[in-house]
């Protein structure tokens, strides 16, 4: 299940800062704790106004509470249309807790992501007047979009490697083919296959060269000759 993870709550924190007391924002609108306004009454249950105070637990948990229940949804109901990395996630939720949505941003849904990356740097400001604060987070938020998810693209990668072979010329599987040539299947052998053909391209070409220059155990504990 998605979630904004703790690299999107820190930049939330960040350009929100806390702030214990009620107070007006640039704008005039009743604040506290990180950025939390009226307009998420539903999670305060309260009414934020001149002398209220929270202790810095309850600005933890309304933070919490308001990104999970109320802004990662806006931003995860167009998932299906765009397939969200987490870096993405991050940014948006970040996004859409100081704007309101992404709706617009996205136009509905029908953006690309560049143009969505290009159109985060409009929104820096508030009653029509740029804040450099607002300028900021965008720059920092359009960052964050852009960074590929690399531990994500590794693990499909990795994934990749290990699918089955399905060439009339060729075995079922990695492990098919191993065991016909007397070669152990184990971690060793399949980190090795795995590497080479992350690098090479099609498992029956990254098998053939590992058999050939003698890289793959077998089960007798001596490399494959010749």
């Amino acid at each position: 299940m998605a979630k904004i993870s703790k690299t999107g709550i820190d930049l939330i924190k960040e350009f929100e800062g806390c702030h214990l007391t009620a107070y007006r924002d640039e704008v005039g609108v009743w604040t506290i704790g990180y950025g939390i306004t009226n307009a998420d009454k539903s999670i305060t249950g309260t009414t934020i106004k001149q002398g209220l105070k929270i202790s810095q637990s309850t600005a933890e948990k309304w933070l919490e509470e308001s990104l999970n229940k109320k802004y990662l949804p806006l931003v995860m109901k167009y998932d299906t249309r765009y397939g969200w990395n987490q870096n993405e996630i991050d940014a948006l939720v970040s996004f859409a807790y100081n704007i309101g949505s992404i709706d617009q941003l996205t136009a509905n849904g029908s953006r690309s992501r560049d143009v969505i990356a290009d159109k985060m740097l409009e929104y820096n400001k508030a009653g029509g007047t740029v804040y450099r604060g607002l300028v900021r987070r965008r720059e920092a938020e359009q960052k964050l979009f852009l960074i590929p998810a690399e531990e994500e693209k590794e693990v499909e990668k990795r994934e990749n490697c290990f699918a089955p072979v399905k060439s009339p010329e060729t075995c079922d599987s990695i492990e098919e083919f191993l065991k016909k040539r007397d070669f152990k299947s184990g971690e060793h052998n399949l980190r090795l296959i795995a590497a080479e053909n992350c690098k090479k391209g099609p498992v029956k070409d990254a098998l053939l060269l590992l058999a050939k220059e003698g890289r793959l155990r077998k089960p007798d504990g001596l490399n494959k000759k010749g």
